[in-house]
């Protein structure tokens, strides 16, 4: 039977200011292979089209400036399933009020790019935690649970120790392989996308939307399968340098191979 794992790849972090300096945004890693749940899994495949759902929207050309967080042997990348929509549920507590938006326009250009089909299935009084099941069938039916994305704080969860943003990874179930290596049947199932609503809404209350929304694009980023990458001009780049507010080339480039992942038949 496969294993579901969560890869929380990344915490993004609001950095202290040192002796008179501005604090600014830098990146700070979080766990890179959190084991999961395993055991139990839907009993059958839901909504799943003969098709992919959706087509990602044509990227610039060019090569480099992405990289996923897992890989196939053959190299192409761990990803949801294009032929399935790809569920989630919001948790608003410690929400900031200008949260809803900025979670909504980050998603839509995450759609944009991938060509995923994202169904909101509305709230939830899920609290985020590091070790989250990925099939939890009293809550949500036999069926994947929806990828979860919650406003929370720092006293709440240990998924955002103090001074961070957001953390965020997907759920994956298929054969495990080595290191960042997978067999052929893994992908990406459900997941974890936890934000720091206070210090968020600082951010918005300040003016600073453009760093606000970076955290988001980076969080969704790694939510949908993409790595860290060493271009500073790349959301996806390690420690943040820029914020960012819209992906850029190498991120597109990635986010579109996501999207075009395998189709599965099984749960």
């Amino acid at each position: 039977m496969g294993r579901a794992r969560g890869t929380f790849a990344l915490a993004l972090a609001l950095a202290t200011a040192a002796a008179g300096a501005a604090g600014c945004d830098v990146a700070g890693r979080g766990g890179p292979d959190v084991p999961h749940t395993s055991g139990a899994v839907p009993t059958a495949p839901r909504e799943r089209a003969p098709s992919p759902l959706g087509t990602p929207l044509p990227v610039p050309l060019g090569s480099g400036g992405f990289a996923f967080s897992f890989s196939h042997a053959d190299g192409s990348p761990v990803a949801f399933d294009p032929c399935r929509a790809l569920h989630y549920v919001v948790r608003p507590n410690n929400s900031p009020a200008g949260g809803p938006a900025l979670v909504a326009s980050v998603l839509a250009d995450v759609t944009g790019a991938t060509g995923l089909r994202l169904v909101d299935d509305g709230s939830t009084t899920e609290a985020p935690v590091e070790d989250r099941s990925s099939f939890q069938p009293a809550v949500y039916g036999d069926r994947w649970a929806p990828v979860l994305i919650a406003w929370s704080t720092t006293a709440e969860t240990t998924m955002l120790p103090p001074n961070v943003l957001g953390r965020a990874g997907p759920t994956m179930y298929g054969a495990r392989g080595h290191g960042s290596d997978v067999g052929r049947d893994a992908r990406y199932v459900s997941g974890v996308a936890v934000f720091n609503g206070p210090a968020i809404d600082r951010q918005l209350r300040s003016g600073e939307e453009a760093k606000a929304r970076a955290v988001l694009l980076h969080e969704l980023g790694h939510l949908v399968g993409l790595g860290h990458v060493t271009d500073p001009y790349q959301v996806m780049f390690d420690t943040n340098a820029f914020p960012l507010a819209r992906y850029r080339a190498g991120d597109l480039r990635g986010l579109e191979r996501l999207g075009r992942g395998q189709c599965f038949a099984g749960p």
